[in-house]
């Protein structure tokens, strides 16, 4: 039988968006918890992502290499993006997919986690096997990318490195895949 908490909640007393853009907006939450302690919280309000790891035939991982503005660096990413309003995971995760990187493949849905504790979103993770190129990237045009192709030995470097920016997901992913 699975965990369930049971902790108790804490009251919302009132709610403000102190910032809203067309891609985020943050509110202010006013709490009073269980003792009595009354805190603020900026929490996010957020579209949902779906995170795909694409392994080729041959078993080489399918990565993308994005400038940042963030860390203001190049990261190495699983290929992401938000999920439409209206739209499944699973087809944000393919067309995604496909527009970083050109490639499609046999999907297969592994979990869905929270961005955070402090989002609304949730990151919901796939697996595409059987990657092949069926097109070149099409990225968008403020999108600076390059699709780089990976062996597992390079990948878990990569997690381990901390120059990965989809830990949990291509854990997940490696788990899924077995030694």
């Amino acid at each position: 039988m699975p965990l369930k908490p049971t902790l108790p909640l804490p009251t919302v007393l009132s709610e403000e968006v102190i910032y809203a853009s067309p891609w985020l907006n943050v509110r202010r939450v006013d709490n009073v918890f269980p003792s009595g302690l009354h805190r603020a919280f900026c929490l996010k309000d957020e579209p949902d992502v779906a995170v795909c790891l694409p392994v080729t035939e041959d078993g080489r991982f399918v990565l993308v290499e994005e400038y940042r503005h963030g860390p203001r660096r190049v990261l190495f990413e699983l290929p992401a993006g938000s999920v439409d309003p209206g739209e499944a995971p699973e087809v944000a995760a393919a067309r995604e997919t496909l527009e970083e990187t050109g490639y499609a493949g046999e999907l297969r849905h592994l979990g869905s986690t929270w961005i955070s504790a402090y989002s609304n979103a949730r990151k919901h993770i796939f697996l595409l096997a059987n990657a092949r190129r069926v097109q070149a990237p099409q990225p968008e045009p403020h999108e600076l990318m390059q699709v780089t192709l990976a062996t597992r030995e390079e990948l878990e470097e990569l997690a381990r490195s901390g120059e990965l920016s989809d830990l949990d997901a291509a854990l997940l992913c490696l788990r899924h895949l077995g030694p």
